[in-house]
């Protein structure tokens, strides 16, 4: 799941102490107009065309000629899982760094808590942004807390009640103050791959991805978009986050007939990301050339940190707890249920065997090439922490990492044991990969040789 809502709970205490503070508000403000409406302010809504130059972004479906030049195509995917998630994916693409592989990603698709690593990554350079070994510092504060303290603030109390101002939008605070620094999609780094944050939309069609060609169909620029709001929006689990909005405008702009789309998760719908790196490929296959090289040497990496479903405790009859005198919890193993069949049939069609989800490391699929009614093929590499059960070797150290991966939840704030654990385990899964890249036929070699 994207996010645990068991962190409400806890903070239930600190509410009630502001809860005299915010009632006192509201009566001052019943006491001082003759109708207390809320007023519609939303800090971080997108914007019409008319206010803002069209510019394309680094975010969009376009295979383009710098993502040819090398002869290869590269898609990364990164999937939710909050902060477990983040640490995993920044420590697997560190390794991958040092093999020289990340820098040949063309596309990062990422989903719920995997868009940290992978926004920060796509704005390396803004300013003074590294992607390096202090980036695991970054993806280990805090953010949950950060989050829950914010709630008290005088102005965001006010705005809370009063305003359209939700719950995700202090989230986006807490991710600018540490991350990104209020940065635009005008800030993507051209020299960096291009950046696909997935989010679902609560509508007939589900996908939704922050790119200038669903932008355009709003009739708005994605270039003043905030990173850290398209982050918020693909990790906005429901029930803890409100849903966001975007507003479609009319062309040209007419306020009287305004429409909106709400989104949420991005897990919901694909909670790998590898839908939408899909997409990028169809569209490649119909557009380019067959003489092109870049597509006869393909592969698609995905960052998988799911756990396994967790039941509940046999001992017990009655499994309610504080919780869930507020809040059902089923909700939340319902959706850990539905995210886990959805993730088993999104492999399935990447050619993961589903007797061998947690074992297979690669598999190579075919992609519709519908301009010239054929298919083209690429490799697929499963880099997923459930991995882990089957390394084989040192049994006591996998065993150990096993035990302590599968018992860290989803939240956005992490132990440092739980933190060291993901990050050893990104270090053996990495080069196990490498390892078996050799005697595998359906593995991507050519990402491994010295002439790639």
């Amino acid at each position: 799941m994207s996010f645990n809502l068991r962190i409400i709970s806890g903070g239930m205490r600190q509410m009630g102490l502001c809860r005299l503070f915010t009632i006192t508000l509201m009566c001052f403000c019943l006491a001082s107009f003759s109708a207390c409406t809320v007023v519609r302010i939303w800090p971080y809504e997108n914007k019409p065309l008319a206010d803002s130059a069209t510019v394309s972004t680094h975010a969009n479906f376009l295979v383009q000629e710098k993502e040819r030049k090398d002869g290869a195509f590269v898609g990364l995917t990164i999937s939710g899982g909050g902060s477990r998630s983040a640490i995993f994916a920044t420590a697997v693409m560190l390794e991958l760094k040092k093999l020289g592989i990340l820098d040949r990603v063309d596309f990062i698709s990422s989903v719920s808590g995997g868009g940290l690593p992978a926004a920060l990554y796509a704005l390396e350079g803004y300013h003074g942004i590294q992607f390096d070994d202090t980036t695991l510092d970054l993806m280990g504060r805090n953010f949950q807390q950060q989050w829950i303290a914010r709630w008290f603030l005088p102005q965001n109390i006010i705005r809370y009640w009063f305003t359209d101002f939700t719950r995700s939008d202090i989230m986006v605070q807490v991710f600018d103050n540490n991350l990104f620094d209020e940065a635009t999609f005008s800030d993507l780094n051209p020299a960096r791959p291009k950046l696909l944050i997935n989010a679902t939309n609560a509508g007939e069609e589900p996908s939704f991805v922050f790119s200038d060609e669903e932008f355009s169909e709003l009739h708005s620029p994605l270039s003043s978009y905030s990173v850290a709001r398209a982050v918020n929006v693909s990790s906005a689990v429901p029930g803890a986050f409100q849903s966001i909005s975007l507003t479609r405008y009319s062309s040209p702009p007419q306020t009287s007939r305004l429409r909106y789309k709400h989104l949420y998760d991005g897990s919901a719908f694909d909670n790998l990301g590898l839908k939408t790196i899909g997409k990028v490929l169809e569209q490649a296959v119909s557009t380019v050339p067959r003489d092109v090289a870049f597509l006869k040497k393909c592969v698609v990496i995905a960052i998988d940190a799911a756990q396994r479903p967790k039941d509940y405790d046999p001992t017990r009859a009655n499994v309610r707890g504080p919780i869930d005198y507020f809040v059902d919890t089923d909700l939340f193993n319902a959706l850990d249920v539905m995210y886990e069949v959805n993730r088993r049939e999104v492999l399935k069609s990447f050619n993961i065997d589903k007797k061998e989800i947690d074992r297979q490391i690669f598999s190579q699929f075919s992609i519709r090439n519908e301009q010239h009614n054929g298919t083209e093929d690429c490799h697929f590499w499963h880099i997923a922490l459930r991995h882990l059960e089957y390394l084989e070797g040192e049994d006591s150290l996998y065993k150990s990492l096993w035990d302590r991966a599968m018992t860290i939840e989803t939240t956005f704030g992490l132990e440092p044991l739980d933190r060291a654990a993901l990050i050893e385990a990104a270090r053996h899964l990495v080069a196990d990969g490498v390892k078996k890249a050799s005697q595998e036929s359906t593995a991507p070699r050519f990402l491994f040789t010295k002439d790639r």
